[in-house]
């Protein structure tokens, strides 16, 4: 009985404020909404360093990115005492903005009911598809029988079934004015998306130097190991091992985005993203460090820019092959070596990247 009550008053209050929230917009303003992560922490950034007026709200934030706002969701069963919460924060802080940016399908409510209210204010609504979320197990196995990310979920599909995320894919492809997704494949899934690459790291340029070690250093960075083939990387790595191959494979799982970048510094090669049909954030923070990065990318997203680029394309089929190539091969990886940092920021030009954003922004809100 509580919680019908404050459902009542909460919609209640939503209706008659609305008039007031029309006039305390913030111009031409755009809150992102995500998880605390390095990526939405960058791209505000890079955001601001380009004119867009942006601010970043962490869910469940844990402070190790700094960010503008900060917000515990409700999960479950939500109580009145919750729902009067939510509706506040929303009040005071979302519903000020024209645009709300929501990465992996964030919203600030885990049943996003605040939606409603806040395009009934006149606001705009960007979905950002980043990961698991957005991905149709079925679909993708139908499509890419041979291989592809789902096969060995390290979820159980338990990310792509969930009820809510079910829900909120729904939702944002009825109601999202704009769909981006971080790499093409993706459409395979939201067909009328645009793809948006990510940004190469807003830090100063890392220095070019050659690994002095003699062991061949090869870095794997991923907290998915089923989704990114880790277990037929390991295999490669062995078999070469067998063959005499002195490697040092270093797995990075769970760790600070500083320590992955620590660990570039010393790397001879990178490997990731072996099956999901294009690199992503992993590889790219290779490159801008100076390292070439094995990777697998479907052949219809294949452009002359990525074959010439500091990425070296393989497949779980010829990935042992490819880093015994460039171990026998040296001259060959310090060819690819030397064009990572130029090459992937032309695939990932950061300036012209924040323009499409603003290009966007600026066409929802004429």
């Amino acid at each position: 009985m509580k919680l019908r009550l404050a459902i009542i008053i909460t919609q209640g209050l939503s209706y008659l404020l609305i008039p007031v929230g029309l006039m305390r917009k913030k111009r031409k303003s755009v809150l992102h909404i995500s998880y605390m992560v390095h990526i939405a922490f960058y791209t505000v950034k890079i955001l601001r360093q380009n004119g867009v007026n942006a601010d970043y709200l962490a869910i469940d934030g844990n402070g190790e990115w700094q960010s503008d706002y900060t917000f515990r969701k409700s999960y479950g069963h939500v109580s009145a005492k919750e729902l009067f919460r939510e509706f506040f924060f929303f009040w005071k802080v979302v519903s000020r903005y024209e645009i709300i940016h929501s990465h992996f399908m964030m919203t600030l409510t885990q049943s996003a009911w605040e939606m409603k209210f806040f395009r009934m204010l006149g606001g705009k609504w960007v979905v950002h598809g980043r990961g698991c979320a957005e991905r149709d197990r079925e679909l993708n196995m139908k499509l890419h029988p041979a291989m592809n990310i789902c096969q060995d979920c390290d979820y159980n599909a338990r990310i792509c079934k969930d009820p809510i995320n079910v829900f909120r894919r729904t939702l944002s492809k009825q109601q999202a004015d704009h769909f981006f997704v971080t790499t093409p494949d993706m459409k395979d899934f939201v067909p009328h998306a645009e793809h948006i690459p990510f940004f190469f790291p807003p830090l100063p340029l890392p220095d070019l130097t050659h690994p002095k070690s003699k062991t061949f250093k090869i870095v794997h960075v991923t907290n998915h190991p089923g989704i990114e083939g880790t277990k037929y990387i390991i295999q490669a790595i062995d078999n070469l091992r067998r063959q005499g191959y002195d490697i040092d494979f270093v797995h990075l799982s769970k760790v600070s985005n500083d320590s992955v970048l620590e660990e570039y510094k010393t790397a001879h090669l990178s490997v990731g993203k072996m099956k999901m049909g294009y690199y992503a954030n992993a590889q790219i923070e290779s490159l801008y460090c100076g390292v070439p990065a094995i990777t697998y990318v479907r052949k219809e997203f294949i452009t002359p820019d990525i074959e010439n680029s500091g990425l070296i394309l393989a497949d779980l089929d010829t990935l042992e092959s490819t880093i015994r190539y460039f171990i026998d091969h040296p001259d060959k990886l310090e060819g690819k070596r030397r064009v990572t940092q130029s090459s992937v920021m032309n695939l990932h030009n950061n300036q012209a990247i924040a323009m499409r954003y603003k290009a966007v922004y600026e066409e929802l809100l004429s």
